[in-house]
């Protein structure tokens, strides 16, 4: 699962990424989980929002044999 928002950095975050005083960043928030839904693994990423591009392939139903 994942969960993705915009903010304007702290100065901390704008100083350690090198952005300008007006540009934002994503906060990338993710937890995995194992087959029987225990969550095994969170990550928080920060990054600048102009230089990101995200992509989600979402497939529905059973998977088809290669």
């Amino acid at each position: 699962m994942e969960d993705v928002t915009a903010r304007i950095p702290l100065e901390e975050e704008r100083e350690r990424l090198r952005l300008g005083a007006d540009e934002p960043v994503l906060r990338l928030t993710r937890t995995t989980y194992d087959a029987t839904d225990r969550p095994i693994q969170a990550d928080v990423m920060l990054m600048p929002a102009g230089r990101q591009q995200l992509r989600y392939e979402i497939r529905l139903g059973p998977s088809q044999p290669g």
